[in-house]
């Protein structure tokens, strides 16, 4: 008998903790990722809210999942770049969750030129040069701004075609993404420079609901806990370790670039949250 009420109390008190959970469902990755992993962790500091975390299984417009977003409707929080524009849409949560990574570039260059960087020196040589860029990127945008003439295709795979036939002179591409790109395309003649960084600011925020405050509140408490008991930096360095150490341990000239397109709210002056793969330019 007495093992029937434990079962049964056992019981009610999944149920009741099912019942009580809060789901929490997040736009713009998967269920493995990165992103993922720092939320969930956030998440977990608020005990007494009982969230539980899921990834948005559709393919939708990032434009409508924020609207979708701000009617409290299928999404709750969005993984996205940092533009004046995108703050303006939804709420961010004002903590780099790549630690301004992706805003460091490392350049795709011709076979044919693989000394090319050797003998650009100056800011005045760099902006000589021509980049190829995606039309509608916004790295496009920076560096145009920057006075550097860039050269827009419309077709992701014809940019490198473009370099294989010195079309342009260099494809830049985010430390976290150009190794994985560069692979499958190693039979054209391009070959990743070994001798430039190329950098400018860029933050990827959370986004919650313009009226959803409390759990805005609750992720940015959440990441600031993690942040100072150092289990943001320890699943940062999970992730990303290897390519940070990858690019540590080769010594390059960095050209720095400004980002006019990042809101004067985005937290530059707290150098905790920013990784520096330059450590010599401190």
């Amino acid at each position: 008998m007495l093992n029937k009420i434990i079962s049964v109390v056992f019981i009610f008190i999944l149920s009741t903790t099912a019942l009580s959970a809060k789901n929490i469902t997040l736009f713009g990755t998967h269920s493995q990722s990165y992103q993922f992993a720092q939320l969930q962790n956030a998440l977990s500091y608020s005990l007494e809210k009982n969230y539980l975390l899921f990834s948005f299984k559709g393919e939708i417009p990032k434009q409508r999942a924020f609207n979708l977003m701000n009617h409290k409707e299928e999404v709750d929080v969005i993984f996205g770049g940092a533009t004046i524009e995108r703050e303006n849409k939804g709420l961010p949560i004002r903590i780099p969750i790549l630690k301004g990574l992706n805003g460091w570039r490392l350049p795709l260059i011709n076979k044919n030129q693989k000394e090319l960087f050797l003998s650009i020196d100056s800011m005045a040589k760099f902006r000589k040069l021509i980049p190829g860029q995606y039309y509608s990127w916004s790295d496009t945008k920076v560096l145009e701004s920057n006075d550097i003439n860039v050269a827009k295709g419309s077709d992701y795979e014809g940019l490198f075609h473009m370099l294989d036939r010195g079309r342009i002179d260099y494809f830049p591409l985010s430390v976290l993404e150009i190794f994985d790109e560069f692979e499958p395309r190693k039979h054209l003649n391009i070959i990743i420079d070994v001798n430039t960084l190329i950098h400018y600011p860029t933050a990827y925020y959370f986004y919650v609901g313009k009226n959803n405050q409390m759990l805005a509140n609750d992720i940015s408490v959440g990441l600031e806990k993690a942040i100072a008991d150092g289990s943001f930096d320890d699943i940062f360095l999970k992730y990303h370790g290897d390519v940070i150490n990858g690019i540590l341990n080769i010594k390059r000239k960095v050209f720095s670039l400004d980002n006019p397109f990042l809101s004067d709210k985005t937290p530059l002056s707290r150098k905790k949250l920013w990784i520096n793969l330059h450590p010599e330019s401190n």
